[in-house]
């Protein structure tokens, strides 16, 4: 099945060149209401520009040469019979184009007529595209296309081309109402430009709306109250509302004229309303009164301690004013799920009559309501506080909101403001917002701001703190000296981080040390420590920081080699940051990606993901550092080395990003030596050698080590440290970048040895499936000068006798035959066997095996 509009239009296309050519086909969309069929039929006329177009819709009255189609006088096999001559016919002069819309609607014999000719349009000059309603397909044997959902993205960009000026403010809200329709989106953005606000639901005058209220329009009274019911509770099992039809007088088979109007289903036990937008019309479209009475009827059948919040809930939405009594009951029975907790402290704060006590629940509410990914929502709720009444709390939040959005100064400068006021109250809250301050500071590259803010931190410091709180003391300690360039002091304080965590099921702790892990060079232990703070927030929905822990995660892979699986965490960690509106995030998920694509050497996938990054409205000084550390990558792998270190200068410069400033060294070195510029390399080299050597880390000291090796003038002393390097790399892609990077440089002088690295690097390449690196190191190993291999000593037994008889001329399957093998275990050996000779054919093979 294909997916997405692009695919939609690409199969449309070929569908329409292949009936131009006399092999005609059909395609089915279906989907919801506004989801964009109708458009893509109009693509398809469009594009048919040499076709006679045909547009039919259940309501036309049918014109030759298709009025066999519901000619009820003939039956179903007579009618398709007609409906093919007649089309063969018709199609004399030029293709044709059927264009069937809403098919959903016609009836079953007249669709077993249609569904006859799609399936037979091979050798026609036929092109049929035909749209229905739903999530099955109404024509059997039809290829067919589900028109998906927007995603959030394709969601913010509609929004940000029909609001350009205010989508960034009021976009988040439209596409959570919206629920990814096209339609939807275009209704809700044209009301929101007249208003300035966004509704709970789809405006009365849009489009959408008014197709759903005429089919409500038909359903009986009694239905309708059935399926209000329904819609005031998206938690409400066939059970109960069994029993809140049966409180009302009515049994549940009164849902029957919904279910076929398709507004409803009930299927397993669950009320579930296939198309998301059709429950808050429903709702809407009732009146205040009604929707009271709704939810005093829901109120009456959710009984026990398991429902207490819903029952809580509903009593509030029958309310008609203050009740500090419910009010409090709300907030009691709030629970641990931040969504619901949020929407329930909303609702007490709506109840509570004193001011004071309604702003602290409803900052409760924006709080729960951060905490379980709804930035959007968050800023709403915190709009509503009355400016006297704003707590450090809410500047809290809203410098949080900042922080998310990409505007690090600001949000730098609201949190301080936010520590300030919560010193005196609420000290450990003070810390919270003091260590996003130090975030906010290091993402906006002002690190000399740092100690101040750490300063700020150790005067709130007191004896007998709890782990989670002392883990915040050590963090901002260790990274005070490493901005500072006291190295040394700096890895006492981040080694007692990440030893303080271990104890700790604090999602933002352990992802704090991971952080501090990645810092010390400690892949394994960031690894580890990133993974459980993921686990943890996943198990306490705590969204907000669950793509921070899968980012870290996905850096500690990265770092040890493994790029499949840190392209797996990154993919993951960019979902969940969409989907919690962390655009902060998803800019800088996007940049790693092309990062990894870069060092990796793959080209198109890298420029993609610079194109993402560059197309968003805020990328930050980390983003668009990485954005240049990629492009200055494939610059260096693909021997452009000139390019790439003006690239890199921007990268390592002494007010950049101070993490990218060390993750990006061995590459600045790396093009300095390749462009003669040894002064700069010797330079980068004495900078990195300090922290790599206070972090004890082997990966870092292999790092300095190899970059030493490209700094040298002398190949002697080169060799030194390259041997060096090997000596501390673990097995991994770092390792092998070594041993091809050692290799090239003994290329022109010790032939022996430059062929057994560039032979290590060659099959480590193999293993991590790295195509471009290893046919880098391929060619290499070709180059290298007196270009004899010694057969005998490279290969296996078998992989020698595989080679022997291949050279002698036996097909892969002969060889199979003689030694028992299957013709795929041969051409895996002769896979290899290319690898261990740096050959890459037969023909090379046949030359280096008969010498």
């Amino acid at each position: 099945m294909l997916r997405g509009r692009a695919g939609a239009k690409d199969e449309i296309s070929a569908i329409l060149a292949g009936a131009a050519a006399g092999r005609g086909g059909a395609l089915l969309l279906h989907g919801d209401p506004g989801i964009g069929r109708s458009a893509l039929l109009r693509f398809a006329a469009s594009e048919a520009v040499d076709f006679a177009v045909v547009e039919l819709s259940p309501g036309d009255r049918v014109s030759t040469p298709f009025t066999s189609l519901r000619d009820r006088n003939l039956d179903p096999y007579a009618r398709s019979i007609a409906l093919l001559g007649a089309v063969r016919a018709g199609t004399a002069r030029q293709p044709l184009l059927l264009c069937v819309d809403d098919a959903h609607d016609l009836d079953r014999d007249t669709l077993d007529v249609l569904g006859f000719l799609a399936r037979r349009l091979d050798h026609e000059r036929v092109a049929v595209i035909v749209t229905c309603e739903g999530a099955e397909p109404v024509l059997a044997g039809v290829p067919h296309h589900r028109l998906d959902p927007l995603d959030r993205d394709a969601s913010r960009q509609v929004i940000d081309d029909l609001l350009p000026e205010s989508g960034a403010d009021l976009g988040p809200a439209i596409v959570a109402v919206a629920e990814g329709n096209p339609r939807a989106l275009v209704d809700l953005a044209r009301h929101a430009r007249l208003t300035g606000a966004v509704p709970q639901t789809l405006p009365p005058d849009s489009h959408l709306r008014r197709h759903y209220r005429a089919r409500l329009a038909t359903l009986p009274g009694h239905t309708r109250w059935l399926l209000l019911l329904a819609a005031a509770d998206p938690d409400l099992d066939a059970a109960e509302l069994t029993r809140a039809a049966l409180a009302s007088g009515l049994e549940v088979t009164g849902l029957e004229p919904a279910e076929r109007a398709r507004l409803v289903a009930i299927t397993s036990g669950e009320v579930v309303f296939p198309q998301p937008l059709a429950r808050t019309v429903v709702y809407h479209e009732a009146d205040p009164a009604t929707r009271r009475a709704v939810h005093r009827t829901l109120a009456g059948v959710l009984t026990g301690s398991r429902k207490e919040l819903r029952r809580n809930l509903h009593l509030a939405a029958a309310s008609t004013g203050a009740d500090a009594t419910l009010a409090a009951a709300l907030e009691r029975t709030a629970g641990s799920d931040h969504g619901p907790a949020s929407v329930a402290l909303e609702r007490a704060a709506a109840l509570t009559p004193d001011p004071e006590a309604a702003a602290r629940r409803l900052v409760a509410a924006a709080e729960r309501a951060w905490l379980g990914g709804e930035p959007h929502r968050t800023k709403a709720l915190l709009s509503r506080l009355p400016n006297d009444l704003v707590s450090g709390t809410a500047e809290f939040l809203a410098g949080e909101l900042e922080l998310t959005a990409g505007a690090a100064r600001p949000a730098a400068k609201t949190l301080l403001r936010a520590a300030a006021r919560l010193t005196e109250r609420d000290r450990h809250r003070a810390l919270a917002a003091l260590q996003r301050a130090g975030v906010a500071a290091c993402a906006a590259g002002d690190y000399t701001r740092y100690p101040e803010i750490a300063r700020r931190v150790a005067a709130l410091r007191q004896p007998g703190e709890p782990p989670a709180v002392e883990l915040v003391f050590e963090q901002f300690a260790g990274q005070a000296a490493l901005f500072q360039g006291r190295h040394g002091a700096a890895v006492g304080p981040l080694k007692r981080v990440f030893a303080l965590a271990t104890s700790l099921d604090d999602a933002a702790a352990l992802t704090a040390a991971s952080g501090a892990a990645i810092l010390l060079g400690d892949d394994v232990r960031a690894g580890r420590l990133a993974t459980r703070a993921a686990e943890v927030a996943r198990s306490t929905g705590n969204r907000a920081v669950l793509p921070q822990a899968l980012e870290f995660a996905a850096v500690a892979e990265f770092a040890l080699g493994r790029y499949p699986a840190a392209t797996s965490m990154l993919l993951e960690g960019l979902r969940a940051a969409r989907e919690t509106g962390q655009e902060d995030l998803v800019t800088t998920n996007l940049a790693t990606l092309a990062v990894l694509a870069a060092i990796s050497g793959d080209r198109p996938t890298c420029q993609l993901r610079v194109r993402e990054v560059r197309s968003r409205p805020r990328a930050g000084l980390r983003a668009t550092s990485m954005v240049e550390w990629a492009l200055a990558t494939l610059d260096l792998f693909e021997g452009h080395a000139a390019p790439a270190l003006g690239r890199l200068r921007s990268v390592v410069r002494a007010d950049g990003d101070l993490v990218l400033r060390v993750a990006a060294a061995p590459h600045y070195i790396e093009a300095a030596a390749r462009s003669g510029d040894r002064v700069a390399a010797r330079r980068a080299v004495d900078a990195f050698d300090p922290w790599a050597s206070s972090t004890r880390s082997s990966g870092w000291l292999a790092l300095a080590a190899r970059n030493r090796a490209l700094a040298c003038f002398d190949d002697a002393e080169a060799s030194e440290h390259f041997e060096a390097a090997l000596g501390l790399h673990d097995a991994g892609f770092e390792r092998a970048r070594t041993e091809l990077l050692f290799g090239e440089r003994l290329r022109s002088s010790h032939q022996d040895s430059a062929r057994r690295h560039l032979r290590s690097a060659l099959e480590m390449f193999e293993v991590y499936d790295v195509g471009p690196w290893r046919d880098r190191a391929a060619a290499a190993l070709r180059g290298v000068e007196g270009a004899g291999v010694r057969v005998e000593g490279n290969l296996t037994a078998q992989q020698l006798q595989i080679a022997r008889m291949v050279a002698d001329g036996a097909t892969n399957q002969e060889v199979a035959a003689r030694l028992f093998l299957s013709r795929r275990t041969v051409e895996y050996h002769l896979r290899n066997i290319y690898l261990r000779l740096g050959v890459r054919s037969r023909v090379e093979l046949v030359r280096l095996v008969g010498d």
